[in-house]
């Protein structure tokens, strides 16, 4: 197994981790059994929202919470706040623990009443924490109000504003305070991304007699949308030793890719679909063909070689 790294600035950066999804991954492709773990992460979210909640009223009697849809998101006032990065980090923190650590990340954003829209951080000042994200069509459908923009069948390109244990979504009362276009909203959060993105490793595996697979895994939130970013789709390429490639995104926290020749590509799009199926932070099961000249999804025929 080779790994290959995206040049590291000299300047500070939160790390990445690469997650256990990542070996699974590559256990999985190594001996042709997928072997996930399970699990119910729709009813994990929905009981970790309820939980949040539940603090944050008997701490703030009278903040208003609500829920938007999705449970990884509850809504404060202008703010539609990501919970799925705080549930992983307080997975396995004791009772007290846990109830300390939402009210020190959750609490600051519904302690006081909603703020207006003239006092919303200032662009200038939020420029620098926007990042590009990858989200599922859900979303869109129970929260309308996010930015975004169609990127394929089943998933929408929005925009985050990171922090160091969440991200928030930018909605359109914080668009409209900002005064900016959709263009340079997604320009400024992409060129954030790709700059985070150095240093990021790339681990590549043969996939049998014939062909290569890489995967780019990590607990930062935004494995998934560097499939945005032209540059690591190039390095990726590179990597695997190819023109053109197949990748997917079938969760948050991995992206997948794998020359389109590989022995065994059917046994690697069965995985996007276990891993969209098992989750966590599920995506979509699409698979896309990416090369210089931008990416696409896969044809019929494409489709049809890898078991579709």
């Amino acid at each position: 197994m080779d790994s290959i790294r995206l040049p590291r600035p000299d300047r500070h950066r939160r790390p990445t981790r690469r997650t256990a999804l990542a070996m699974a991954a590559w256990s999985c492709v190594a001996h042709a059994n997928p072997g996930l773990a399970a699990g119910n992460d729709s009813a994990d979210a929905e009981a970790f929202r309820d939980e949040v909640i539940e603090i944050l009223r008997s701490e703030y009697p009278d903040a208003v919470v609500t829920r938007p849809g999705h449970p990884d998101f509850i809504r404060s006032g202008p703010f539609v706040l990501n919970l799925g990065h705080l549930r992983q980090g307080v997975a396995n923190l004791s009772d007290a623990e846990r109830r300390t650590t939402i009210l020190k990340i959750i609490g600051p954003h519904v302690a006081a009443k909603p703020p207006p829209s003239g006092t919303i951080e200032p662009f200038v000042r939020a420029a620098t924490r926007l990042r590009i994200q990858l989200v599922p069509h859900e979303y869109r459908e129970q929260a309308p109000e996010l930015i975004c923009r169609r990127f394929s069948e089943k998933l929408w390109v929005a925009y985050a504003l990171d922090e160091s244990n969440r991200y928030q979504l930018v909605t359109q009362p914080i668009f409209d305070a900002w005064g900016i276009d959709q263009a340079k909203l997604e320009k400024v959060a992409a060129d954030n991304l790709e700059k985070e993105s150095d240093g990021v490793e790339i681990r590549i595996s043969p996939t049998g007699a014939k062909g290569h697979f890489a995967s780019v895994a990590d607990e930062s939130g935004y494995a998934a949308a560097r499939i945005l970013l032209p540059a690591i789709m190039d390095q990726i390429r590179t990597g695997l030793r190819t023109t053109g490639m197949v990748v997917a995104v079938p969760t948050r926290n991995i992206l997948i890719a794998w020359d389109p020749e590989s022995e065994g590509r059917d046994r690697l799009a069965r995985i996007v679909t276990d891993y969209v199926r098992k989750g966590p932070y599920r995506r979509s099961s699409e698979l896309f063909h990416s090369s210089a000249d931008g990416l696409r999804p896969l044809g019929l025929a494409e489709l049809a070689q890898h078991g579709r």
